[in-house]
């Protein structure tokens, strides 16, 4: 292209002294092309490709948002799990099912009451997705606790806020 304009240029310098005008022409017209050419396939090949490494970076990175929102979720759970062994020795038992976390933050009014209570927590705790957590507390003692009494299971319903499903959390094996 650039070329076939300084062909053009030398030969209406020349007086009519330089042939080739038609040659020079048919240059410029076909850099002209390939220069369109080019720029359609970059549009064509190249942008799909670019908005493809944005949705695979996209995807990364809520990747990695949910793998820091479950290791948030897992320490918000030791730290109930911590309180719920704290309300136990306090209360001399777990709380009940109805009572659940939220005896955590206010004093149950309903039975079993607490022998001696003391807040755990200011408000009451969410996972790391804004849901409460689950607490369940079986009628059954569990053999592992020294004093027969039932483990409670505090569980994260995860990002999908639906209990049962593959994202749920739990820890219940951390309770004494």
């Amino acid at each position: 292209m650039i070329l076939g304009h300084i062909a053009l240029g030398k030969i209406r310098k020349g007086n009519g002294a330089i042939d080739g005008k038609g040659l020079a022409l048919a240059g410029t017209i076909v850099g002209y092309v390939g220069l369109a050419l080019f720029l359609v396939g970059c549009i064509i090949f190249l942008i799909p490709f670019l908005l493809l490494g944005g949705v695979v970076a996209t995807a990364g990175t809520s990747a990695a948002d949910d793998a820091k929102k479950s290791a948030e979720t897992y320490t918000e759970l030791q730290s109930i799990n911590d309180a719920l062994t704290k309300y136990s020795e306090r209360a001399g038992h777990f709380p009940s099912e109805d009572q659940g976390v939220m005896a955590l933050v206010t004093e149950p009014t309903t039975a079993p009451l607490p022998k001696n209570w003391e807040a755990s927590f200011s408000t009451l705790p969410l996972d790391a997705w804004g849901n409460e957590f689950v607490y369940r507390l079986p009628e059954a003692p569990s053999p592992e606790d020294p004093l027969n009494r039932p483990r409670p299971e505090v569980i994260s319903m995860g990002a999908d806020g639906v209990i049962g499903t593959l994202d749920d959390q739990s820890i219940e094996e951390l309770l004494p």
